[in-house]
């Protein structure tokens, strides 16, 4: 960081004069009056100082603290419209991701507590080491998988292991939308964990069913009989003479054409 102080006629000229030393824009720099001299030709004293950029403030940060350990690593940062990226390459970066993640997580989250005190845009910070992270993702989601078949096929739900957020966030996100088992966080930090669990039936309440138990109905109107229907006409109407019915006849007559005797009725 760095930061000059430049005595002119006037602050105009003062700034001008420091920007011109620093190489440096208006933009790029934070500038106060510090001191006003002389009473007929008067001198102005400009401080101005360059401003400190996220990037740089993670990146002396991290690197001092490398520095202050003693250990063989050095981080690499990278500025993108999302959020920063830390990068950590060296012999000893396994002593700076820890049992799993726990050191790096730390690491990141102090650096965010610095990185807030300017970072107006409100970016994410990352930090990595040895692709450590994708490595972690994708070792869990294959966990996740596992467990969920087992889950859905023994309708049973499952403990996991405690975890740290990063990781509860792995599991939730590889089984959002399984269509078998749900996933819910219990507990307590730093013991909280996730549960695996078979999702329950849907009930459809106009059959007044579970949908999982529906099977393939044959038939019509219901019929759950595996026989499809007979087209045959049926015995009664096939041994039923077929009469000629003669419905401008009158009398017994006609009603005998209805097959039989009628009077038997009255």
């Amino acid at each position: 960081m760095k930061s000059i102080e430049i005595t002119a006629n006037s602050y105009a000229e003062a700034l001008k004069q420091a920007l011109e030393e620093l190489g440096l824009d208006e933009s790029q720099v934070e500038a106060e009056k510090i001191k006003e001299s002389g009473l007929i030709r008067k001198k102005i004293t400009v401080k101005v100082t360059q401003k400190v950029s996220g990037a740089t403030l993670v990146n002396d940060f991290i690197n001092g603290i490398i520095e202050r350990m003693e250990i063989q690593c050095a981080a690499t940062v990278e500025e993108k419209e999302d959020a920063f990226y830390v990068s950590l390459t060296g012999e000893d970066t396994g002593v700076l991701i820890g049992y799993r993640g726990d050191v790096l997580d730390s690491l990141q989250y102090l650096s965010l507590l610095i990185l807030n005190k300017d970072n107006p845009q409100g970016k994410r910070l990352v930090i990595d080491g040895e692709n450590y992270r994708e490595k972690r993702i994708s070792t869990l989601s294959r966990l996740a998988k596992k467990i969920a078949f087992r889950v859905a096929k023994n309708r049973k739900a499952e403990a996991l292991e405690p975890m740290n957020p990063f990781e509860r966030r792995i599991i939730h996100s590889a089984l959002h939308d399984d269509r078998f088992v749900t996933t819910e966080s219990h507990g307590e930090e730093p013991n909280r964990y996730v549960v695996i669990a078979p999702k329950k039936p849907s009930f459809d309440r106009e059959r007044g069913e579970r949908k999982d138990d529906r099977r393939p109905r044959s038939g019509h109107n219901g019929d759950r009989s595996s026989k499809p229907k007979s087209t045959a006409p049926s015995i009664a109407n096939q041994q039923k003479p077929q009469e000629n019915r003669n419905f401008n006849k009158t009398g017994v007559t006609r009603m005998k054409s209805y097959g039989g005797d009628m009077k038997k009725f009255f």
